[in-house]
């Protein structure tokens, strides 16, 4: 939230609180577990989005031991979580939950939602307080060389002057338009490229080798994208998707394959953080150089 008031003061912008779904698990009685983090966001003077934090749920290596707190809300559908996150956002911290609870008529009590029958909507989980401390940054899409070095530069100085860390498994996390690479021969291209030179690609991104959750392409995956045939994207991607391709890889493939997806992008995952600009803006430029040279 400080952080979020830092970075709204140098925009002239304003900071909104709501939530952020970020996992679904499963229950003992197998009902979905869809948990919500506490999520702020900064929005410019022109009523746009421009950075949202939201805690960084795969970090707990090194965070000190804290009390539990029901500070994590949660519920067993995806939609209500989803709707939540969608209806949340609020000038005050204290307002997130009355929008799920005025769509519904219902109410609160003891910072859970009900509807109006007294069937539970949110109820709130415990949690170490400690696990806030990790906090990821996600800006909204940024267009050109200028508004990418301006808000790289904007956060980082925020983090340094509040004196920020970086996890011992920081990566940077790039998202790039999915549409480029909906096409067979380009996403086949980037596939065994990726696949036949993955060490050139490391040693030039120099990727934490301390980061969670990056692999290679799985074997299946590469053998599709090697003998596609002659069939359609929507043909390829399935395949692609059948074959293995997840999220947790080098290169996440599924804003690109996925018929409707969350976020219609190509993400590359496999980047080291900094808390300098300057060594942000150079893993993005040689990134950009790999894709460009695999499409």
């Amino acid at each position: 939230m400080t952080f979020a008031r830092e970075v709204a003061r140098r925009t002239r912008g304003r900071v909104q609180f709501g939530f952020k779904y970020f996992s679904e698990g499963r229950l003992p009685d197998g009902r979905p577990l869809c948990r919500l983090s506490l999520a702020t966001r900064v929005v410019d003077s022109k009523g746009r989005p421009l950075v949202t934090l939201v805690d960084d749920n795969t970090v707990r290596d090194g965070l000190p031991k804290t009390p539990a707190a029901p500070t994590l809300h949660a519920t067993d559908d995806l939609r209500l979580a989803l709707l939540a996150e969608r209806v949340s956002w609020r000038e005050t911290p204290g307002a997130r939950l009355e929008a799920l609870r005025a769509v519904f008529d219902g109410f609160v009590a003891q910072g859970q939602v009900f509807d109006a029958f007294g069937n539970a909507l949110l109820v709130t989980l415990q949690e170490p307080k400690s696990w806030h401390r990790v906090c990821e940054v996600v800006t909204r899409p940024l267009v050109g060389a200028r508004e990418r070095r301006a808000v790289v530069a904007l956060v980082l100085a925020v983090a340094n002057d509040f004196g920020c860390t970086l996890p011992s498994t920081a990566a940077l996390h790039a998202h790039y338009d999915a549409k480029p690479w909906r096409e067979v021969k380009a996403l086949s291209r980037l596939v065994l490229e990726h696949a036949v030179h993955r060490e050139a690609w490391w040693q030039a991104l120099a990727p934490n080798p301390r980061c969670l959750k990056l692999a290679p392409f799985p074997a299946d995956v590469v053998r599709v994208a090697r003998t596609p045939g002659r069939v359609s994207f929507a043909t390829f991607a399935a395949a692609l998707k059948l074959a293995g391709a997840s999220k947790e890889c080098d290169l996440n493939l599924l804003g690109v394959i996925e018929p409707h997806p969350r976020q219609p992008t190509l993400e590359v995952r496999c980047l080291p953080m900094a808390l300098e600009a300057e060594a942000v803006l150079a893993s993005l430029a040689r990134v950009e150089q790999l894709l460009g040279r695999a499409r």
